[in-house]
């Protein structure tokens, strides 16, 4: 099977994380203006209910269906017997999934008033399942992903301006909101029919209780993320939809931050598992290297430009009626940071060496902790409480991962000084991020002002400083240049 380069898969990434980011750009202020923050923290408070049902019927799938997928991706057999053993998984765990979705809407009091809402959202369940969005990313076909991707955000966004135009139109965000998010993948179960081929399949074959161990292990994980990820909202979601909705708008704008941190990483997950099989180190050594570079490169001075600006965010994305959740997004900012060191930690260290016993046993402690302060917390401090919950659940995740991960980082430049050159150069552009902010212009005059002048700046002191990403980007566009000069 011919792989893409890692070059043009991380473009390609790199575009829908652009487009995506510009979808909600345009997105979100309609819909915290349209919908307010009662109608908003019902769709999220159910959305998150959903997440829940979603995340045990994969169990562990779409994490190891990756790493699978990208070992055996250049032999037919192998890739298709995989697909339909796990097809035949995730089909048997859906259908009991809806079997409890059913007891938990009837007898569950707290959302009788929610069912037809819950009902919309729940068909998410489906769309999740049935669209082996694993297999795609394992073969790495990240041409597809993105024109699918493309075309959905603009049927969801045609649809949003349409159908979306005051408050009792909520039940018809969730709709939208579930195309948003998983309708696309029916495409996905048509397409996989070139990739795979049943004939060579036989029933007595497949040999679905390998899966079992592994998955159930990765589930475990996922499931401890998904606590800290979703259980605050539910929480909040029991003192009131507003305090769900305070929370959900910089939350969703900060894991926004978090999709393009983690972007190389996404790219370079199947690759580097891929290397590992092969014994290629060199490769190995060098995409790793890279990936936390880019981590860091992305995450310092966006949590440094964040705190400086959260208000002007809110005010420009949310409006006056989010004003509380200002000092939310500066909290919630930190694990910009955080999350980045732990995906890193995890997913290019942990998971490619078949350790992911060791992150879950990370992420578990961290989600036990998260309950404990989000219950500790929540009932006096609200959507505040819940973003400092989430701050020290994932930076307990990532110190027991740097301890299970000391052998692998004396490999590479984890600990380097060189390192340092990020958080000097983040600070220089935050001191001038807040000198334009103390101009005291139109708030969106003071974010464009200060993202076009701060990146300027923050990539000149990396250039002097030498760092290898920055440096290594003016010479591939230097390149092309003289390329096109010389036509």
């Amino acid at each position: 099977m011919k792989i893409k380069s890692i070059k043009i898969n991380f473009i390609l990434n790199i575009l829908r994380l652009f487009l995506g980011t510009f979808f909600l750009i345009i997105t979100i202020p309609y819909t915290t203006r349209i919908l307010g923050s009662e109608a908003l923290g019902k769709v999220e408070y159910v959305n998150s209910i959903i997440t829940y049902f979603t995340l045990f019927t994969a169990l562990g799938i779409p994490s190891y269906g990756i790493r699978e997928t990208a070992r055996i991706r250049d032999n037919e057999r192998e890739r298709s017997k995989l697909v339909v053993e796990l097809g035949i998984i995730l089909i048997i765990t859906t259908i009991i999934g809806y079997i409890f979705l059913y007891f938990f809407i009837t007898y569950f009091k707290n959302v009788q008033n929610l069912k037809i809402l819950i009902l919309i959202m729940s068909t998410g369940i489906i769309f999740n399942n049935i669209g082996f969005e694993w297999f795609y990313q394992g073969i790495e076909n990240q041409v597809y992903i993105t024109i699918r991707f493309i075309i959905v955000k603009i049927l969801t966004l045609i649809l949003l301006f349409l159908l979306i135009k005051d408050p009792s139109d909520y039940l018809k965000y969730g709709a939208i909101l579930v195309l948003m998010t998983s309708g696309s993948n029916i495409l996905n179960l048509y397409n996989i029919r070139s990739y795979i081929n049943l004939k060579s399949i036989k029933l007595k074959n497949l040999d679905i209780k390998k899966h079992f161990k592994p998955i159930v292990t990765i589930f475990a994980a996922t499931l401890s993320v998904s606590i800290y990820l979703q259980l605050d909202t539910i929480m909040l979601g029991n003192l009131g939809d507003k305090f769900v909705a305070y929370y959900s708008v910089p939350n969703k704008l900060i894991r926004l931050v978090l999709v393009i941190v983690t972007a190389l990483g996404s790219v370079l997950l199947p690759r580097i598992t891929n290397c590992l099989r092969n014994n290629d180190i060199e490769n190995y050594k060098k995409y790793i290297d890279y990936s936390l570079k880019y981590i860091l490169l992305i995450s310092i001075p966006s949590v440094i430009g964040i705190v400086i600006l959260s208000n002007n965010i809110i005010l420009v994305m949310a409006g006056n009626e989010f004003i509380e959740s200002i000092m939310t997004m500066k909290i919630l900012s930190v694990i910009i940071f955080i999350v980045g060191i732990a995906y890193f930690l995890g997913f290019q260290i942990l998971y490619p060496h078949g350790l992911e016993k060791y992150y879950t046993y990370s992420v578990t402690i961290a989600a036990a902790i998260n309950f404990v302060f989000n219950y500790l917390m929540i009932p006096k401090y609200y959507q505040n409480g819940a973003a400092i919950g989430t701050i020290i659940a994932e930076l307990t995740g990532v110190i027991i991962m740097l301890y299970f991960s000391k052998k692998y980082l004396k490999e590479i430049e984890f600990y380097s000084l060189k390192n340092l050159k990020y958080l000097f150069s983040g600070i220089i552009m935050g001191i001038i991020v807040y000198i334009i902010k103390t101009l005291k212009l139109d708030n969106l005059i003071t974010l464009l002002l200060s993202v076009s002048i701060g990146s300027i700046v923050y990539f000149i002191i990396l250039i002097i400083l030498k760092e290898e990403i920055t440096i290594n980007g003016l010479v591939i566009i230097k390149n092309k240049i003289y390329k096109k000069e010389s036509k």
